[in-house]
């Protein structure tokens, strides 16, 4: 296989074959979806017994962990700054949004607001 594309009989060949033999429903009887995370507060077992479209629906509305970039193989500072670029996005976002030019009215005072408050939270960043 080159590419992951299924080109000539010997790759589908192959793909058969490694479907058939390796690839089995007992691999994922209760497996650890999330195994490099030994000694972390998280847990993702693959669901058994599932059998119907509404009971797989009902597993993951309900028992799904909460997101993490421990699920990724992230440290959990990576969301951090994650979290951090997209706040610094928003206000940026914001302030081109907020009106622009020093008219006396009501809307000149709106942008010293939005510009005071992105100050006040890259201050504490």
């Amino acid at each position: 296989m080159y590419g992951g594309h299924i080109v000539d009989n010997v790759d589908r060949l192959f793909c058969s074959t490694y479907l058939d033999y390796v690839m089995k429903d007992e691999l994922l009887d209760e497996m650890e979806m999330f195994p490099f995370i030994e000694g972390k507060n998280i847990s993702f077992k693959s669901p058994t017994g599932l059998t119907t479209l509404d009971k797989y629906l009902e597993y993951v509305e309900g028992e799904l962990p909460p997101e993490t970039p421990l699920a990724f193989a992230m440290h959990p500072n990576a969301e951090i700054d994650f979290r951090t670029n997209q706040c610094k996005n928003l206000f940026m976002q914001l302030t081109e949004l907020a009106p622009k030019g020093a008219g006396g009215g009501e809307g000149g005072g709106g942008n010293d607001k939005v510009t005071d408050f992105i100050s006040r939270v890259n201050d504490e960043a």
